[in-house]
């Protein structure tokens, strides 16, 4: 039931279309996905590509080209069916951890009373529907590039039910002592071992995934003694070194997007973890004013409260764990993972130009979507006696569910296209990011809205020179592209000599080719020549 109402959910995106947004270098213009084959198996293990190691992403990219071609139908089909394929197994692990949670927690008494009337089923089923029909999981889903969030999800789900599997059978009673070495020989704990390293072959947002499951070793299946925690850590060691390569591996692939020290100091990068921290625990109440782009602030010289509200916030809840932590584990244990699975994209190593992103929540959503269906069952449950309650809390479980659809709908219609997309960012945050508007005016301008496209460029221009940007040959090359469909060479030539001023990078070879092209097309041949020439002249010679 979860699987089909999560992919029902959200099949209008099989309406949109390929972006530029990233689409554009992983699919559209991905030469290497173009043929399966030895070599495009050995391309996907060995590059960096778009500052990424992900070979399986790579390699399920060319499945979906030998299939569909370039058809955006058939990229949002596989993400639709993998989501929805994520949301059964998450009802199912959820469904083992609701099992272990009420054995430790819970009297015979109230446990049987529990069981009986099958509410763990419905809490399970509840804490699946949560995850996957809510509105922060449209940008993993609806866009095509984002295939690495769900496809190492898929992966990484089955790595903890069978770790799961394989503490059940190797503790007989929870708590009690084991060998050593046991778990050398159980073939479900290599089969965690065998999906985790799938799922880092898919992306490396798992690494955190050793910290998880020694967080679950102590609550709830309470494996967590004096005795037993050399064992807990030796079996971590095989998950920690495929962590540690993993993100070895990624640090490096993505050292050039990395944003120095210079331009967001260590201070201003825990202020921005504190505020994205808070933030998505608001959109996951409230997922209202989604937007795509969430620009990255820099170095912080002045905190408002927008940065001081997060810090008194983030110590009052982890405050209130400690206090409650004998009590009700279960609000520490799930501030501990959802903190732990945000480690990865919380910004402390700050990799592009984003603050935050809605398709970071992916993985951090699975505890707090099963806190709030626990929460609901246990009310449930304690109200059970009181017929109007019940129907209460079951029409507005049914209603949140509706409206967490609602939402999602008209989320994915926002990631139509290009236009759209940065449409919708445009509207939430208007006159304030520069790269939204660019992004629009590329949008525009592949759909022949030449004149669209120059008001965002200009206007992407004007924000980015207040705020000294540093890349500004990309704004104005992008410009002289349009400024030539629109007719004015002139002022294409001008926009291209100014990239040429602010640009030292191989991309220098083709503004000199673009603009020699248009000097040729004026008739200006000695200026073409010239242009031309340079064009030809290695690296670092001119």
């Amino acid at each position: 039931m979860a699987v089909i109402l999560s992919f029902v959910c959200f099949i209008p995106d099989l309406n949109n279309e390929l972006l530029i947004w990233d689409d554009s270098g992983y699919i559209i213009d991905n030469v290497y996905i173009r043929n399966l084959s030895f070599e495009t198996v050995s391309w996907a293990f060995t590059t960096f590509y778009c500052n990424y190691w992900a070979p399986l992403t790579w390699l399920s990219y060319a499945v979906d080209y030998a299939v569909w071609g370039l058809n955006p139908v058939g990229y949002h089909l596989t993400n639709n069916a993998l989501h929805a394929l994520n949301t059964g197994m998450f009802f199912l692990l959820s469904l083992e951890l609701l099992q272990i949670y009420l054995a430790v927690t819970y009297s015979e008494v109230n446990k049987a009373r529990i069981l009986n009337n099958s509410n763990i089923i419905y809490c399970s089923l509840m804490a699946a529907l949560f995850f996957g029909l809510h509105p922060l999981r449209v940008e993993s889903v609806a866009w095509a590039a984002e295939r690495k969030d769900v496809l190492s999800f898929f992966f990484g789900i089955p790595a903890i039910f069978a770790y799961l599997r394989y503490t059940r059978m190797t503790v007989n009673q929870i708590g009690s002592a084991e060998n050593q070495f046991s778990f050398l020989v159980s073939r479900y704990y290599w089969l965690a071992i065998g999906f985790y390293c799938l799922s880092l072959l898919s992306k490396s947002m798992l690494v955190t995934l050793p910290l998880v499951l020694l967080v679950l070793d102590w609550f709830p299946l309470r494996r967590v003694h004096r005795k037993t925690f050399p064992t807990l850590l030796l079996e971590k060691i095989p998950l920690v070194v495929l962590a540690g390569f993993a993100a070895v591996i990624t640090m490096f692939s993505q050292t050039v997007e990395m944003i120095p020290l210079e331009r967001s100091d260590m201070p201003s990068r825990m202020l921005n973890a504190l505020k994205s921290i808070m933030a998505y625990l608001r959109l996951t109440v409230w997922p209202l004013d989604l937007s795509p782009f969430y620009l990255h602030p820099g170095n912080i010289t002045k905190l408002g409260m927008e940065y001081t509200l997060p810090i008194f916030f983030f110590v009052a809840v982890t405050i209130c764990c400690v206090l409650t932590v004998k009590r009700r584990p279960v609000f520490t244990v799930t501030w501990l993972i959802y903190l732990i699975t945000l480690l990865p994209v919380i910004g402390i190593t700050a990799v592009g130009p984003t603050a935050m992103a809605a398709r970071f929540t992916y993985l951090p959503g699975l505890p707090l979507a099963m806190l709030a269906a626990l929460g609901i069952t246990v009310f449930f449950v304690r109200f059970s006696g009181s017929y109007l309650v019940r129907i209460l809390i079951g029409a507005g479980t049914f209603l949140l569910l509706l409206l967490g659809c609602y939402c999602t709908i008209q989320q994915i219609s926002f990631w139509k296209d290009d236009v759209t997309l940065w449409t919708r960012a445009i509207d939430l945050q208007p006159n304030t990011v520069g790269r939204v508007y660019f992004q629009r005016g590329i949008g525009y301008g592949l759909k022949g809205e030449f004149q669209k496209a120059l008001t965002d460029m200009n206007k992407a221009v004007e924000i980015a020179t207040a705020k000294g940007y540093g890349e500004m040959h990309t704004i104005y090359f992008q410009r002289a592209w349009i400024l030539r469909q629109l007719g004015d060479l002139e002022a294409a030539i001008a926009d291209l000599s100014s990239a040429l001023l602010t640009d030292n990078s191989p991309m220098r070879q083709l503004y000199y080719r673009e603009r020699g092209t248009i000097y040729q097309e004026l008739g200006r041949t000695d200026l073409a020549n010239e242009d031309f020439r340079l064009s030809m002249m290695p690296e670092g010679s001119m």
